[in-house]
C-alpha cells in the first residue's frame, strides 16, 4: 500500500508499505476518504510541534501521520472483533499515535476507536467524525444548553461544528471570526448569529466556547461571560481570571479529552443523520497528496477550511 511521509520542513515523499498486521482486537480498514486537520498539517510539514511551537517534530515522520479524520470499508477483523464484518463502512474516532497515521490507503483500527455507519451518512459528511466528537466533547462539559447564549470564538472547523452542534442542544449561538469569508459562510448554515469579531461591541453571553486557543481571543471571551467557559482551542500565551470573574463565580476550563461511549456514539449519528447539520461545509477541495503541499498552503492562508483525499486514488 501506500502512504504520505513528512519528512522534514516543507519536504515529503510518498512510500511503499506492507498492509498492517492485524492483531486480535483490530480491524483492518481500506481508506476511501481522508480530511487534513488544519493545525496538525501546518505545524508538521512547517517545521514545529503542534503543542509546542519552538520545538522541531522529529523527522522523519510515521508514515500516513498526521492523518486522523478519516472513512473507509472494513476488509477484514481480528478473531476477537464482534461489532463489526468486512463491508461495513466506518468512521475512525481516534487520532493514532504513535504508529501509522490515516494519510494511507489502509489502517488498522482497534474495534472501540470506530464508529459504524448507515448508508444514509455519506464519507464526505462523516470524514470528520473525530473532529465532531472532539467539539461535541468540550460542549458536553457545559451540561444543559437549552436557552442559553452562547458565543463561540473562531469559525475554522471545529467553530463551525461547534455553532451547529450548540444550536442542535438548544443554545442560542452566536459565533465570531475575524475572517468574512468564514462569517458568510456560518451564516449560510442557519444555526444562529454570525458576526465579525469587532461587531460584537458590549455584548455579553452565559456561556463561551473558544474554539482558537490564542489568548487573545480566549481573553475576549472570558470578558464576555457570565458562567462558564471552555477553551477548545489549544491556548498559547497567558489569561487574565480578573477578580470580578471571581465573584460572578465564572467558571473556565479546558477542553477534556475521554473515550467514546455507547451515549456519544448515538449523539455523534444523530447530528450526522440529520440532512440540516451540514459537515460537508468543511471540506473545500479535494486533491491528491502529491499536491499535499498546495493543501497546507491554502489551510495556511484561510483558503480552505479543510482538504480531502481520496488515498485509492489521491497518489
Amino acid at each position: 500500500m501506500k502512504a504520505l511521509r513528512i519528512t522534514g520542513a516543507g519536504a515529503y515523499d510518498i512510500v511503499d508499505l506492507p498492509l498492517p498486521e492485524l492483531k486480535d482486537d483490530q480491524v483492518l480498514v481500506r481508506i476511501t476518504l481522508v480530511s487534513t486537520c488544519p493545525r496538525w498539517d501546518m505545524s508538521m510539514l512547517g517545521g514545529y510541534d503542534m503543542f509546542a511551537a519552538d520545538r522541531a517534530p522529529n523527522y522523519p515522520l510515521e508514515p500516513g501521520f498526521p492523518g486522523h479524520e478519516a472513512v473507509g470499508v472494513v476488509e477484514a477483523v481480528g478473531a476477537s472483533v464482534r461489532g463489526f464484518d468486512p463491508g461495513d463502512r466506518v468512521a475512525a474516532l481516534e487520532h493514532l499515535s504513535p504508529g501509522q497515521g490515516a494519510y494511507a490507503q489502509y489502517m488498522a483500527y482497534r474495534e472501540g476507536d470506530l464508529l459504524k455507519l448507515p448508508d444514509h451518512i455519506s464519507d464526505k459528511k462523516a470524514v470528520s467524525a473525530e473532529l465532531l466528537k472532539c467539539v461535541l466533547y468540550g460542549l458536553d462539559q457545559f451540561g444543559e444548553l437549552r436557552g442559553k447564549r452562547m458565543l463561540i470564538a473562531g469559525l475554522g472547523p471545529a467553530g463551525l461544528l461547534a455553532m451547529q452542534l450548540a444550536a442542535l442542544w438548544g443554545a442560542k449561538t452566536t459565533a465570531v471570526d475575524v475572517n468574512a469569508a468564514r462569517v458568510e459562510a456560518a451564516r449560510s448554515l442557519g444555526a444562529g448569529e454570525a458576526l465579525l469579531a469587532d461587531e460584537l461591541g458590549d455584548r455579553t453571553f452565559e456561556l463561551g466556547y473558544d474554539c482558537v486557543g490564542a489568548s487573545a481571543s480566549v481573553q475576549n471571551v472570558l470578558d464576555r461571560t457570565d458562567e462558564h467557559v471552555v477553551v477548545f482551542g489549544v491556548l498559547k500565551g497567558s489569561l487574565t481570571y480578573a477578580d470580578r470573574l471571581w465573584f460572578k463565580g465564572v467558571k473556565l476550563e479546558s477542553y477534556r479529552y475521554r473515550r467514546a461511549d455507547d451515549r456519544i456514539r448515538r449523539l455523534l449519528l444523530d447530528a450526522l443523520g440529520r440532512p440540516s447539520f451540514n459537515t460537508e461545509i468543511l471540506q473545500t477541495k479535494q486533491l491528491s497528496f502529491r499536491n499535499y503541499a498546495e493543501a497546507v498552503a491554502l489551510l495556511k492562508a484561510q483558503q480552505a477550511v479543510k482538504i480531502c483525499f481520496d488515498p485509492q486514488e489521491a497518489f
